[in-house]
């Protein structure tokens, strides 16, 4: 199963839960995504600028979490529904704990990155590895693109890895230790999942040919 060394933490350290963690993480978003809209120095304030973290800003290991990427105002609307409706699919089939811990793991494993690298980390990769946590989870659900076209999540779940391998392949250092880092949550959980897929897939080929 998927994840399932989660269920045996969760035995013990299940308290450690915080529930309802979509719907903070995206009405902070949108408070600072309206905010960024009049001020737009305002995101720089939260985001993860390594050198400002050694200063003293500790803060910021954790408030990238919350800066949308620099839009307008109906562009950041449809990012918060996205990501609410996203991160919020996922606390509903794991429950409050497994949720909590695929995102700390994120959110550490991305900070963890940026200081190493000196880098200003962001939090699309982190938001992509639990779009595609939900796409693992529920390869058939489809959601409108658009609002107008129904697209099933497996298939938006190929584009997405098209193009990580495609930052993977052509980025360069930086790019790719963004990229792992911000996955390391969604590696966890399924890695062990798609090795096995790939293993099955591998004899079924090889007996095929034979």
């Amino acid at each position: 199963m998927d994840g399932a060394w989660v269920d045996r933490l969760e035995r013990r350290f299940g308290f450690l839960a915080a529930p309802g963690l979509p719907m903070f993480v995206a009405g902070m978003t949108a408070a600072v995504g309206l905010l960024g809209l009049f001020k737009p120095e305002f995101s720089d304030l939260l985001a993860l600028y390594p050198p400002l973290v050694l200063r003293g800003q500790l803060w910021r290991v954790l408030s990238f979490l919350i800066v949308p990427p620099p839009t307008g105002p109906l562009w950041l609307a449809l990012w918060v529904i996205f990501l609410y409706w996203c991160l919020a699919a996922l606390e509903t089939a794991w429950g409050d704990f497994k949720f909590t811990v695929f995102m700390a793991l994120g959110v550490l494993a991305t900070a963890a990155g940026a200081m190493a690298t000196g880098a200003p980390f962001g939090n699309s990769i982190l938001i992509l590895a639990a779009f595609l946590a939900l796409a693992r989870l529920m390869p058939d659900q489809e959601i409108l693109v658009m609002f107008v076209l129904p697209v099933k999540l497996r298939w938006l779940s190929v584009l997405a890895a098209v193009w990580i391998g495609l930052g993977l392949a052509t980025g360069d250092l930086l790019t790719r230790a963004e990229i792992l880092c911000g996955l390391t949550p969604y590696l966890l959980f399924f890695g062990t999942g798609h090795w096995r897929d790939a293993r099955y897939a591998w004899r079924r080929w090889r007996g095929g040919y034979r």
